[in-house]
């Protein structure tokens, strides 16, 4: 295991994820009784009664139209491809309520309501829904993607990494506590980034006496260091490690 680092990059406008990331599609609750007129329905056909009924032969040849490939006695009715073969499966279908809602599909009455009840940590994002390519391309045009145009969130180093341990050595407080501020999900401040740029600074002219070697082996991580502290500075975000 090893730790990685981010900006938060939600705190600046300039951000150029930041909409999409703030905007929920789709939400989870908890309750979905409650929220019986919104909530999305499966509409699941039970194979089993369908195989006792028309026979197992003629359900079978279904599936294989539809190239399904079925785990137990359940299957989605939406992923049988033929309209007839859909219509003859109808009388199994049964709708299973979910847990999820589809915000573009709320009102601006229920809208706040909704957002109220929804677990945010299960639920998905504009920016969840975005294709790798185009989130890559965004990152790629944004100030604040500060690991070489990959991103706002970087590698810090494995779990074996020298650099809290030469920081411990040459009383360097921040680097030093790295691996406590990742457990404890602490958040520095962009005034923080000057002093981690004066830790790097440090580290970079004591490391030598530590061998070629160890300079080479810390070289990536402080450079990461140097890029995302920068960019906390100039849009004035706060930092972490996890």
């Amino acid at each position: 295991m090893g730790l990685n680092m981010a900006i938060t990059e939600l705190e600046s406008a300039k951000s150029l994820c930041r909409d999409r990331k703030m905007t929920m599609a789709r939400v989870y609750v908890a309750n979905p009784d409650k929220w019986a007129d919104l909530v999305e329905v499966d509409r699941v056909a039970d194979l089993k009664r369908a195989k006792a009924k028309l026979g197992e032969e003629r359900v079978e040849e279904i599936l294989k139209r539809s190239r399904s490939k079925v785990e137990g006695d359940a299957l989605y009715i939406e992923k049988i491809k033929d309209p007839a073969d859909q219509k003859t499966l109808e009388p199994f279908v049964t709708e299973v309520k979910t847990n999820w809602i589809i915000m573009s599909n709320v009102s601006k009455a229920q809208r706040d309501e909704v957002l109220k009840a929804a677990m945010r940590e299960n639920s998905i994002t504009e920016w969840d829904l975005l294709e790798f390519d185009e989130m890559y391309e965004t990152c790629g045009r944004c100030g604040l993607s500060w690991d070489n145009k990959k991103g706002c969130v970087g590698n810090f180093g494995p779990s074996t990494s020298p650099v809290p341990a030469l920081a411990k050595k040459f009383k360097l407080d921040l680097l030093s506590k790295v691996e406590e501020l990742a457990s404890n999900k602490t958040v520095l401040s962009s005034k923080d980034a000057q002093t981690l740029l004066e830790e790097v600074a440090v580290l970079r002219e004591r490391t030598p006496e530590e061998g070629k070697m160890m300079v080479r082996r810390i070289d990536g991580t402080l450079k990461r260091l140097d890029a995302m502290a920068n960019c906390s500075k100039e849009y004035a975000v706060g930092f972490y490690f996890f």
